[in-house]
């Protein structure tokens, strides 16, 4: 936090969500009781799964090894992240990181972070890419380190189209910058919300084809 948002907090805190009490976006107490854990389950068709690993179903048509999922999208994560995304409420980024830590198992030490970054244009309406503060947190607490390895071209909403239709769109907005990961490394894929799963499954895709060897994925929320 920098010493601009450090006056904000004391002149405006934020009041919990839940309870409303003051200080907190989600106060301890609501943030326990609020993000409620999802199962082992394969990303995609919601099957049971080891490690939340890609069945093997699924496997043959996807790049990725795992998808850990800290909560249910709804109520008030539905909340959360609104405010994140639309209220400038950068606080968000903290509890969202802190709850993904919570559901990731022991990892590689060379394990590198990368971030599904957020269209120039929400960047610059927001201030801020939402994902990218999320894994700068995450990468802190862990001791990992964090990358952007993908660009997004163009800006587009994604909000109501087919899986289909987000994956052929997404196949040309990312692209993987030049130089920026060895060959063969092993790569914790970090956004706030999947549904289709097909943004996370396209970045996969384009790192996997620059040489990345294992693609995981980690994620605040996930629709039923």
């Amino acid at each position: 936090m920098n010493i601009i948002e450090q006056a904000i907090a004391l002149i405006a805190p934020h009041h919990c969500i839940v309870c409303g009490r003051n200080g907190e976006l989600l106060c301890e107490s609501c943030e326990n009781s609020s993000l409620l854990g999802v199962v082992s389950r394969c990303f995609r068709c919601h099957g049971l799964s080891r490690q939340s690993s890609t069945c093997k179903s699924c496997k043959s048509t996807t790049k990725i090894a795992h998808v850990w999922v800290a909560t249910k999208y709804g109520g008030t994560v539905k909340e959360l992240i609104y405010r994140y995304k639309f209220h400038r409420a950068k606080a968000a980024s903290k509890v969202v990181a802190r709850a993904i830590d919570s559901v990731l198992p022991q990892l590689p030490d060379d394990i590198i972070i990368c971030h599904i970054p957020t269209a120039d244009s929400r960047v610059r309406q927001r201030g801020y890419d939402q994902a990218r503060l999320i894994a700068e947190h995450l990468a802190k607490a862990r001791g990992w380190e964090h990358r952007k390895l993908l660009i997004r071209r163009g800006s587009s909403r994604q909000v109501g189209a087919s899986r289909e239709e987000r994956f052929k769109h997404l196949e040309k907005a990312l692209k993987v910058r030049t130089r920026v990961f060895p060959v063969g490394a092993h790569i914790l894929l970090v956004d706030d919300i999947t549904t289709t799963g097909a943004t996370i499954e396209s970045a996969a895709k384009v790192l996997k084809s620059a040489g990345a060897k294992t693609v995981d994925a980690a994620v605040f929320a996930q629709p039923e």
